[in-house]
């Protein structure tokens, strides 16, 4: 019987290989160009490698120091009060022609408006223990402020912030701007610091606490946390005063899927715990998340870093 070409006896023989040829070795299975972006890998949990990718991740993001003077709030709990704050704006807006109404009709009852801010308020600033209930919605409960050069806040900010370089804060005179003068030490709103990534805002929190303000916080993570986790509509080069509502609902949607890294590895196992849920109880039920107790001076706030 002749060899075929595979080269056995017969017509179903395969084609024999040895353990020194080089062709069984060198065969390779074809990719598909579809899944070149995804690498395989087995869920083996919190191992070795994936603590080394969130350390490394914290180092890139967080620089936390034991002996800060100043508060921190995370970035999820700054777009959970955007969000909730956008909301109660696109609310009154709404309410304004009803409220019309019923006073051409001879109804002149006063109808109160869910301010859900004002919870959020209560909620991120844990240090701050009077705060006004009344007072319209169109004030902002926060006022974000880039401390960075003029020139990176023109190219793209966080929505809403208004521009005020630390080395402005080195002046004798005009050291501050109108919003930190219309924020300082208010009992219903925050002022937030930051930067690229915790570079000066920290010791711009420290100035502005020796300088009689009771209320800034520095925004953990600062400029590029939110680039990498949010980008857009949080980022923006648009120095509009308000959110405007269709970016407000974008926003919760990308904070309901996000999950932030915790300020230090002493979160990391509830940080996983919450990571491979999906994040589903990021925003769903935040009081069972732990809380980031340090013995250091941000534990007047007790905010969670990270959700």
């Amino acid at each position: 019987m002749q060899p075929n070409r595979y080269g056995g006896r017969g017509g179903n023989s395969l084609k024999k290989f040895s353990i020194s040829d080089r062709d069984i070795l060198n065969k390779r299975i074809k990719t598909n160009p579809r899944y070149e972006c995804i690498t395989s890998r087995t869920n083996s949990g919190f191992n070795t490698q994936r603590r080394h990718e969130l350390e490394v991740e914290i180092r890139r993001y967080y620089r936390v120091r034991n002996d800060e003077v100043f508060r921190r709030i995370s970035l999820a709990d700054l777009v959970q009060l955007m969000v909730a704050h956008a909301e109660d704006m696109m609310a009154a807006s709404g309410g304004g022609g009803e409220e019309e109404e019923e006073r051409e009709g001879g109804r002149e009852e006063e109808r109160e408006l869910p301010l859900k801010y004002r919870d959020e308020l209560r909620k991120v600033v844990h240090g701050v223990e009077t705060l006004e209930v009344g007072g319209s919605c169109s004030t902002r409960p926060y006022t974000l402020v880039d401390v960075r050069v003029a020139s990176e806040y023109y190219e793209a900010h966080l929505a809403t912030s208004v521009s005020h370089p630390s080395a402005r804060l080195a002046r004798a005179i005009g050291w501050e701007c109108p919003a930190l003068l219309s924020a300082k030490n208010r009992p219903d709103a925050i002022i937030v610091l930051y930067d690229n990534c915790e570079e000066s805002a920290g010791e711009c929190a420290a100035t502005l606490q020796h300088r009689g303000y009771n209320n800034v916080f520095m925004l953990s993570g600062g400029f590029n946390l939110a680039r990498d986790k949010f980008n857009t509509p949080l980022i923006t080069a648009n120095p509009a005063a308000n959110l405007h509502p269709t970016d407000a609902a974008t926003l919760a949607v990308q904070l309901a899927g996000t999950v932030l890294p915790p300020l230090s590895m002493a979160d990391a196992a509830e940080w996983w715990s919450v990571a491979n849920s999906g994040g589903e109880s990021s925003s769903t039920n935040t009081q069972q998340l732990p809380t980031a107790e340090r013995h250091t001076a941000r534990t007047e706030t007790k905010v969670q870093p990270w959700r």
